[in-house]
């Protein structure tokens, strides 16, 4: 008997203040620039920054807002017989036969200057799913020039995870990890 497909949907009032926070952020960082330009000596180094930060965080909020978008049609993260798909990372599901484990981790990328022994609650986590995926970067669709690099870079590397964040959906890492692990048990059989 297969388990139960799990789904995991958005939680729209979070991915909402994400998306006003990172355009507040893109507009903040142009609002820097413009005001610090006529104050350095050279006024190229707080327009470059301003830019840079408006660019980036604009491209965030784009993406936050894609996900918006896709949560209005359908659950984010589905875990069934076919596979997990989440479909901030690409359309089709990732098949149980090219995932060989799964696990909670870090996923926030954060880390912190060492100064002796690091105070791991001190550090900002992102908790998610990691799966280690056999080809990963086959499964990671390539829609922008940030995750067309990141594929390039996965695909040359052999890099074999992929992070599923719950971040912004109705479901915790936990819950997550629990449907991958009940049903790649399952197709194991």
């Amino acid at each position: 008997m297969s388990p139960t497909p799990f789904e995991a949907h958005l939680d729209v009032t979070k991915t909402l203040i994400a998306v006003a926070i990172t355009a507040a952020i893109a507009v903040g960082g142009l609002v820097f620039a413009w005001i610090k330009r006529g104050e350095a000596d050279n006024p190229w180094v707080p327009l470059g920054i301003g830019i840079a930060v408006f660019f980036v965080m604009a491209t965030v909020s784009f993406k936050q807002f894609k996900t918006y978008q896709q949560g209005q049609s359908g659950p984010i993260v589905r875990i069934d017989n076919a596979g997990v798909l989440d479909r901030r990372i690409g359309q089709t599901p990732i098949p149980w036969s090219a995932i060989q484990g799964a696990e909670i981790k870090d996923i926030s990328n954060a880390k912190l200057t060492k100064r002796g022994d690091e105070d791991e609650r001190n550090r900002p986590q992102v908790m998610g799913v990691v799966l280690n995926v056999e080809n990963a970067a086959q499964f990671i669709d390539s829609d922008g020039l940030l995750s067309a690099a990141t594929k390039a870079v996965g695909t040359a590397t052999g890099h074999s995870e992929i992070a599923i964040s719950p971040e912004g959906l109705s479901s915790s890492a936990e819950d997550i990890l629990s449907a991958v692990q009940s049903h790649l048990a399952s197709n194991q059989n």
